[in-house]
């Protein structure tokens, strides 16, 4: 089974999942959201000081993962993981959902489709049980096959790019007091949903570890929030790979040319900017996200709740904790899950197919 946290193009490039943000109303104690995506409790320091407006926060000792809590009624859980601890927050959903026992002795991790990955399926639950609130995707070329600070600098100078960004392009310049400086390119604004980082990702590096070892390197970075997050997340969801997304995504946004007409959208696209991409296809995602049916429901209650009510029925040896779950359930329903009840009973009442 993939974690499908990182994946690299037939180029050469590497794309990632660099920042994880999720706000889950399903549960009210973190310590129970924490234990379901398999983190250790014991990992965590709690009841430090909130934000966002939770009053309380718990942070992960080891890897950069905070979860909000203590908010109003309404806020939920919210959890932020960062990118360098992306893929350890993959690999502890995964082994919380693996199986030990299998009729070869062996571990299983069970899955309704061969593409589907562990990150597929993390964001399918989050998008059944939550909302995304940011999602950021980072496109790493490492050795700069492609373009370096330098020649991108020189493109965007002379104006030979095209985007979808009102405002054109920031450069923001930053030197630090151990002698490592460098620029870093923005397209969008601070508060977008949308928003393109680019910049020398050795140089930060070195920068953080005071080291004077130059690999190059240009990180190309998507941040995204809130309704394109979720648009994202949710072509990850079905099996789309992370190039595909990440590239699709930059593809759609930005574009590199050859000035051989008077109008910019019509010039030739730069041949190293379609190598760059290696043909990859654009990925609109300003569009609508698909309102969760009861089918959707249930599904996702068979794949993922099934397997754990069936062996609490087996141990207890009967029903009572199922109908205790219900009838806390129709205490703590969301505004969502409150609209598929009335669209049913109205639906019942004047005979709506």
């Amino acid at each position: 089974m993939e974690i499908g946290g990182f994946d690299t193009t037939k180029n050469g490039l590497r794309i990632s999942v660099d920042w994880l943000s999720f706000t889950v109303k399903t549960f009210t104690d973190w310590k129970t959201l924490s234990d379901y995506f398999g983190l250790s409790l014991e990992h965590f320091q709690d009841d430090m000081i909130g934000s966002y407006g939770y009053k309380k926060r718990a942070r992960h000792m080891l890897y950069d993962i905070s979860i909000l809590y203590d908010g109003n009624d309404d806020m939920g859980i919210h959890v932020d993981v960062s990118g360098s601890a992306v893929g350890y927050f993959l690999q502890c959903y995964l082994n919380k959902n693996t199986c030990s026992v299998t009729p070869f002795g062996s571990v299983a991790y069970e899955v309704t489709s061969f593409d589907d990955t562990v990150l597929s399926d993390l964001l399918k639950e989050i998008l059944d049980m939550g909302q995304l609130s940011r999602l950021d995707l980072a496109i790493d070329d490492i050795g700069c096959n492609y373009y370096t600070l330098s020649e991108l600098r020189e493109v965007f100078y002379n104006d030979l790019y095209t985007s979808r960004f009102r405002g054109g392009y920031t450069e923001i310049y930053k030197h630090s007091k151990s002698g490592c400086s460098g620029s870093t390119f923005y397209f969008g604004s601070v508060n977008s949903d949308m928003r393109i980082r680019i910049y020398d990702k050795q140089l930060e590096q070195n920068s953080k570890k005071n080291d004077s070892v130059r690999i190059p390197w240009t990180r190309w970075e998507i941040q995204l929030r809130k309704e394109r997050a979720t648009v994202t997340a949710s072509f990850l969801a079905v099996g789309q790979t992370l190039p595909d997304v990440a590239c699709g995504i930059l593809s759609n946004y930005l574009r590199l040319i050859v000035k051989d007409n008077v109008r910019d959208s019509r010039c030739s696209t730069a041949p190293k900017w379609s190598d760059f991409l290696a043909g990859i296809k654009k990925i609109r995602i300003c569009q609508p996200v698909s309102e969760k049916n009861l089918d959707d429901k249930k599904k996702w209650l068979m794949k993922f709740v099934a397997p754990t009510l069936s062996t609490i029925y087996e141990l207890d040896g009967d029903l009572s904790f199922i109908y205790s779950m219900i009838k806390y359930g129709s205490l703590h329903r969301s505004i969502q899950l409150q609209k598929l009840v009335q669209a049913s009973q109205y639906a019942e009442l004047y005979q709506v197919e």
